[in-house]
């Protein structure tokens, strides 16, 4: 057991830190900005209060608090991945990570729950749908979710060696 928690966070935090400086990345070559993790965690705030979609008349800047909050989901969810890879595909993946299940979880279900659960969320819509450029958004969460999952396997098949 000892073995699986320790997968989970550190392929977790790795392929997360690895996906964050991609976006640093990205955004020094094209000024895109990157995900606003205070407003998400201003999001997860009013979700207590029963708001489902971040409400939009608030103009200030996240607090230290908000922050704090949105980048620590961040970083549960990118090993929430390693785990729900681990619950589909069994604890035999810890010793002998396969492409296959780090492509369907770190590609395909993290891609769709950032479009169908954090756009909504964040006021973009479902699929990103209110957005002005849904279709350059959608290549960079696909092409960002990449670099996450190839970063999951890597970190993955590094953690097999000393498990």
């Amino acid at each position: 057991m000892k073995e699986v928690i320790w997968f989970c966070l550190v392929t977790g935090v790795l392929s997360t830190v690895a996906l964050d400086i991609w976006v640093i990345l990205v955004e020094r070559v094209t000024g895109l900005p990157p995900t606003n993790w205070g407003m998400v965690g201003r999001w997860l705030t009013g979700l207590r209060a029963g708001h489902w979609v971040l409400r939009g008349d608030d103009p200030s800047a996240p607090s230290v608090g908000e922050r704090a909050l949105g980048w620590g989901f961040h970083y549960l969810v990118g090993m929430g991945y390693a785990v729900l890879i681990l619950l589909c595909w069994g604890t035999a993946f810890v010793q002998a990570p396969t492409a296959l299940p780090v492509f369907i979880i770190g590609v395909v279900v993290s891609t769709l729950a950032g479009l169908m659960i954090l756009m909504p969320g964040l006021g973009a819509g479902f699929m990103g749908a209110k957005l002005p450029n849904q279709g350059a958004m959608l290549v960079y969460l696909l092409v960002a979710h990449g670099v996450y999952a190839l970063a999951l396997y890597g970190a993955a098949l590094w953690v097999s060696h000393w498990v």
